[in-house]
């Protein structure tokens, strides 16, 4: 057999006779592997006419010229999908929260086509995917999101995108298929009486936060308990005021308020550096863009609580002879530590359902930081930098529903501009009867 041309046989039983149907091989000569010095072919077996045997040669020959790894033709989705996602976890490029999402989506997919060949994938593959994924997501939740197929499509695409890199397949079958479309998310925000209802609350909250850690620590004292401590009970829920108060008055993101320290604060000139974010593991870390790191000015109220925390903070550090630095945490835990985002939105569900905001997202008030200065006039550039988006023109698709109140003002404040007024107007009637 030369190389490359391809040979048939048939396959019989022992006794010489024919299997019914027949079984045939067909073997491709791939040359000598230059690597490994030895002689590489692709033997593949099939039950069917001499026909259907020589498509299969043909194909196989068609695929071996096309550059196609010879290995590729039997390598399932779930074989290659699990050795993509262990390149991703192994390349500690991206945070564990995207890598655990994208191992549910990838353990999803696997259910589905998880044992088909990767070059038996097609268009209509997918798409016949993405119908009964959504119909069993349906019926098992009662609702499947647009936005949630189109994080599977992308998924799907960028891995057969990788297949198509390691010549296991010609062409991506992901790319052909329309993504499915996401769906507009419900961005709710306060209306200013609301978050002026909502800042009472937190102003409430805090002075009970710091009654209440007065009042352990004074029982503390009284039952004598002067032995060494590592923890003091209250201070998360202090902690969990301030974050709220300081997300209402900036509109950061629930990760980036766990994330500062007191370094990242100007207590005298009134701002907020935002460098770090916190993720649900307990990570640091960086924002996502260059956007993310940015200045934020402090109205005077927020700096007056900042300025009564930093203090009781210190004083309540040195019971557990910790010492307050630039490091250290605004929003801490009982120990001193980086307060959990998780156990932080366990708190605000609490404190937003007592508070007469029931199923309030954290999110939200960066929604309502956003729509309030849109509505209130605040050029599209500034509300930009404060929320930390990569463009103005992001900033503008997710709040255009703020603009319409200020159209209505745009509108009047034109004709004022262009009309003539009444004592104007009086002056120049007989000059246009002259005329």
């Amino acid at each position: 057999m030369a190389k490359g041309d391809g040979s048939i046989t048939e396959v019989k039983k022992k006794d010489g006779t024919s299997f019914a149907p027949k079984h045939w091989k067909v073997r491709i000569d791939c040359g000598t592997n230059p690597v490994t010095k030895k002689r590489e072919v692709i033997s593949r077996n099939i039950r069917g006419t001499k026909s259907e045997a020589c498509k299969l040669r043909d194909r196989l020959k068609a695929e071996l010229e096309s550059g196609l790894s010879t290995k590729g033709d039997k390598m399932t989705f779930a074989e290659f999908s699990e050795q993509w996602q262990q390149a991703r976890e192994t390349a500690a490029e991206i945070s564990r929260t995207r890598l655990r999402r994208e191992r549910s989506i990838v353990e999803d997919l696997h259910t589905y086509i998880g044992t088909v060949k990767l070059r038996d994938i097609t268009p209509q593959t997918i798409e016949g995917l993405y119908t009964q994924m959504r119909k069993d997501k349906t019926e098992a939740r009662g609702k499947c999101s647009g936005t949630t197929m189109n994080m599977v499509h992308k998924l799907l695409k960028q891995i057969l995108a990788k297949a198509v890199d390691y010549d296991l397949i010609l062409c991506n079958p992901a790319a052909k298929v329309k993504a499915p479309k996401c769906e507009t998310p419900d961005r709710r925000s306060l209306t200013a009486e609301e978050a002026r209802k909502l800042l009472v609350a937190i102003d409430e909250a805090e002075e009970v936060a710091y009654a209440e850690r007065d009042g352990i620590e004074e029982r503390q004292q009284q039952r004598g308990d002067t032995s060494e401590r590592s923890c003091l009970r209250g201070m998360s829920n202090i902690s969990n005021v301030i974050a709220a108060r300081i997300g209402l008055a900036t509109g950061m993101r629930r990760g980036e308020v766990m994330g500062l320290t007191w370094g990242c604060v100007n207590l005298t000139r009134g701002t907020i550096r935002v460098a770090k974010s916190v993720t649900v593991y307990g990570e640091v870390k960086e924002p996502k863009s260059e956007a993310g790191k940015r200045l934020i000015n402090l109205d005077a109220k927020t700096v007056e609580h900042l300025k009564a925390w930093k203090k009781r903070q210190r004083e309540e550090f040195a019971i557990l002879s910790l010492k307050q630095t630039r490091d250290t945490p605004i929003c801490c835990n009982d120990k001193g530590e980086h307060t959990n985002p998780t156990n932080f939105s366990r708190w605000w569900r609490k404190f937003a359902q007592e508070s007469g905001f029931e199923g309030l997202r954290f999110h939200e008030l960066r929604h309502t930081q956003a729509t309030q200065l849109v509505s209130n006039g605040v050029d599209m550039k500034t509300i930009q930098h404060r929320l930390g988006h990569a463009s103005a023109t992001l900033t503008m698709n997710l709040y255009a529903h703020a603009l319409p109140e200020n159209d209505v003002q745009a509108a009047q404040l034109i004709g004022n501009l262009f009309s003539v007024p009444e004592g104007e107007q009086d002056e120049q009637e007989p000059l246009r009867k002259a005329v």
